[in-house]
């Protein structure tokens, strides 16, 4: 199964075909990580990476996870339909 993460802007990563070892974080409805797109060794956007960050305490030994969600058209999201967050 591939996983399309959108970044801010229209740049998404498979992770069937690149990734690293965040391609093992799950989803949650109630995420204590964030992305955002940040430029590492050059100034080109087409060049960003997605970055993962705490937005929350983050215990040892708890999982990590981010909301995978995206909107698909503007303003029009979808509500989350996980039985555990």
């Amino acid at each position: 199964m591939s996983r399309l993460i959108e970044g801010q802007g229209r740049y998404f990563i498979d992770a069937s075909k690149y990734g690293n070892v965040s391609r093992f974080i799950n989803h949650s409805c109630s995420p204590n990580l964030v992305n955002h797109q940040v430029l590492v060794d050059s100034i080109d956007c087409h060049r960003a990476h997605i970055g993962l960050y705490a937005s929350q305490d983050i215990s040892v030994g708890e999982e990590l996870t981010f909301d995978y969600r995206y909107e698909l058209l503007p303003g029009q999201g979808y509500s989350c339909r996980l039985m555990f967050s």
